[in-house]
């Protein structure tokens, strides 16, 4: 898995955390599933099926793959 870093205020770090902990996501996967959300919206990739969707969110949150 690709390693990006970015670059966040204090209010979008904010968000992010209060958004990653009202879905009980660490923060880190809620980064993750809205760039794949958006990606998806702009036709530039296709969904997952939610099965392989929760098993990707498992890896962004412990950083292992299956």
């Amino acid at each position: 898995m690709a390693k990006i870093i970015v670059y966040l205020g204090d209010q979008e770090r904010n968000a992010l955390h209060q958004l990653a902990q009202r879905e009980l996501r660490l923060p880190r996967a809620q980064a993750a599933l809205i760039i794949r959300q958006e990606l998806a919206r702009l036709g530039m990739l296709s969904l997952q099926s939610p099965a392989t969707e929760t098993a990707s969110s498992h890896e962004a949150q412990t950083g292992a793959s299956s």
